[in-house]
């Protein structure tokens, strides 16, 4: 419920429909289960076909990547989003995931370049670069797949889509100046600020900074 929630309240996101009443386990996961940031295309698609998600889901799936910024893959590039508008959920992760003319900060995950050049993956991918309400809907599809894996109580879960916030359907960043000379590279100590959703424009002035 929570990653619905932020994904809605995140400019351009979706509502996905959301359920409640999942029995919590009571067991750790085990550890190395996630999907390997170095692992190759074909692995990372047998990995998700095990869990039932085939390469559409996959693809459609990894595109909120568009909101993030790395900490752990390369701690000395720590923040660095995987498209030049973090924050914002917009296709702008596909198109330049494959393109070499990127801003300097943007990070391309190993797997996300790899998975982008794969032929049952490609076509799909080309195609959300161009249609963003196409992936929105698939996304939203896949997640409540991905959200109902391993629960063995479906027919006792509550919907509470209703409770979520109306989506953000246009959005103009009132950063855009600033967020552009940052992937530039200047300003290194705005990327923990951009992380926390704050206004950058207020804790530009604040730290004294100038576009200049």
């Amino acid at each position: 419920m929570g990653a619905n929630v932020a994904t809605v309240v995140c400019p351009l996101g979706p509502r996905v429909r959301s359920f409640v009443g999942r029995k919590d386990s009571t067991t750790p996961a085990v550890d190395g289960l996630l999907p390997d940031v170095h692992a190759d295309a074909d692995s990372l698609i047998q990995l998700f076909k095990d869990k039932t998600i085939h390469e559409h889901g996959l693809t459609a799936l990894i595109g909120a990547h568009t909101t993030s910024q790395q900490l752990f893959v390369d701690p000395s590039r720590a923040r660095d989003p995987q498209d030049s508008t973090p924050g914002v959920w917009d296709v702008l992760f596909y198109n330049q995931t494959v393109s070499d003319n990127v801003p300097q900060r943007v990070f391309k995950l190993p797997s996300d370049v790899a998975l982008a050049a794969h032929p049952n993956i490609a076509p799909e991918w080309k195609k959300f670069i161009t249609d963003p309400e196409d992936w929105n809907e698939d996304y939203a599809k896949e997640y409540v797949r991905l959200s109902l894996l391993g629960v063995d109580n479906i027919n006792q879960l509550t919907e509470c889509t209703k409770v979520l916030p109306p989506a953000i359907k246009t959005f103009n960043s009132p950063d855009s100046a600033i967020i552009k000379a940052w992937l530039k590279g200047r300003y290194d100590v705005l990327g923990k600020y951009l992380e926390n959703g704050d206004l950058l424009t207020g804790i530009f002035a604040l730290l004294g900074l100038s576009l200049n």
